[in-house]
């Protein structure tokens, strides 16, 4: 395997970690990687905390700019690939060359969905992805003071508790009756609405935004369903995102919403690998194809075409959802699938209420399949471990409800995904 052509399209987290695992399992190996941004290892979960003012500029990099040279990673930057050829194993770029590869990572990421809505043309309409996005939407200096977001999913809620908190007036749209529809329950949405609004942020669900206002060409407002207008200066899109996979239109490799992979992160191709974003996985707990556009799989997946692109011989495990966020103080954390309902067969649904906390546990013949914390998170990582392992549970389902079998284990929140395996090394 040593002297192989490993290119990597894409440096996010799937892309760097890919070649920092092919780097370590083969110091001799030719490594390029391509991607469209100016610096590779850009966070963009970091956008929010940096555009309230929560994060120096430094933060948004989770690797140094002197990263790529010391491991010996040639980096291609802004440049797009825009053909794959598979069968004769290279990609061509936007300027014309061609790049010639043994072994080939797709982890050219996602891009965010922008809605067909009447006057999305006007000057002030964004979304939010890249550090230029950042920057212009915060163009406008003192003058700027009213913000509004289409979507209620994850990045939209954290991005208004961060503006807020700068001093801008936020609005949040939600088509859906909940907010983050595909992960919070009613409870956890009411919760999350009302923290949102003791924190002067309004939130509306169940309207739809029609038509984009403008006035000289920039924004001036928007039109609901319901026909009312609301004043605002900016306009941010946040409704989910869609795997950069056009390039690869007539390249034989097999779409599917985004790239479907096995378990060892490989497409119909031999010899090419998709991870993060772009990439198609089953989730294991529903065996359904999904997208899991999270930080967490996208690392993890890197890391298994990495070390598979370099001789190994690695499985990705554990497969399924995972979300945490605070807002204006309030923890939240969700896993799997909390959402299934219990006429389903085998399935059981426990739930326990306070005054400022809702937990919430869905079991499927007697094993954890999913959760919800609001306000007390505490023993998250033991359910997270329980889901892992795949084993009855211990306990009396409802006993789970008490943090303080959680807190036993000693797990924090954030170490869920370091208890246990993360991806399997197959002896050849």
């Amino acid at each position: 395997m040593k002297g192989l052509k490993h290119l990597i399209i894409g440096s996010g987290p799937a892309g760097v970690f890919a070649a920092e695992a092919i780097r370590m399992r083969d110091p001799e190996a030719s490594i390029l990687l391509v991607t469209e941004e100016k610096h590779p290892g850009l966070s963009p979960v970091m956008l929010t905390y940096w555009m309230g003012g929560d994060a120096p500029q430094d933060t948004l990099f989770f690797r140094d700019p002197s990263w790529a040279e010391k491991k010996g990673i040639h980096v291609l930057s802004d440049s797009k690939a825009v053909y794959l050829d598979a069968g004769a194993k290279t990609i061509r770029l936007a300027d014309g060359r061609e790049m010639p590869f043994d072994r080939l990572l797709i982890a050219t990421g996602a891009s965010p969905i922008s809605l067909p809505i009447p006057g999305k043309e006007s000057k002030g309409v964004f979304s939010l992805r890249h550090l230029r996005d950042a920057e212009s939407i915060l163009e406008g200096g003192s003058e700027l003071r009213e913000i509004v977001i289409i979507g209620g999913g994850f990045i939209g809620l954290k991005l208004a508790c961060h503006l807020a908190k700068k001093g801008f007036r936020m609005m949040v749209f939600e088509k859906e009756p909940k907010l983050a529809p595909r992960i919070f329950d009613s409870k956890t949405s009411s919760l999350v609405k009302k923290k949102l609004q003791e924190g002067n942020i309004k939130v509306e669900t169940n309207v739809e935004v029609i038509e984009i206002l403008n006035e000289k060409g920039w924004v001036s407002g928007v039109r609901i369903n319901d026909g009312r207008i609301f004043s605002y200066q900016r306009v941010i899109e946040s409704v989910g995102v869609r795997p950069n996979t056009q390039f690869l239109i007539g390249s034989g490799i097999t779409l599917q919403g985004g790239i479907p992979v096995n378990d060892r992160m490989e497409t119909n191709f031999q010899d090419i690998y998709a991870a993060g974003d772009v990439a198609m996985t089953r989730d294991s707990i529903t065996l359904e194809w999904v997208n899991n556009a999270i930080w967490p799989a996208a690392s993890r997946q890197g890391r298994v075409a990495g070390r598979n692109m370099a001789g190994g011989n690695h499985t990705y495990l554990h497969n399924f959802n995972i979300n945490a966020i605070t807002l204006f103080g309030l923890q939240v954390m969700a896993a799997g699938h909390p959402n299934l309902h219990q006429d389903k067969t085998g399935i059981e649904v426990f739930t326990k209420e306070e005054k400022e906390s809702y937990r919430k546990i869905v079991t499927r013949k007697g094993r954890l399949i999913g959760f919800i914390l609001a306000g007390d998170v505490s023993g998250a990582g033991f359910l997270l471990s329980l889901m892992k392992k795949e084993v009855d549970l211990p306990f009396v389902p409802s006993d789970l409800l008490d943090n303080r079998i959680g807190l036993r284990d000693n797990l924090l929140p954030q170490l869920g995904y370091q208890h246990g395996l993360l991806f399997r090394n197959s002896k050849s």
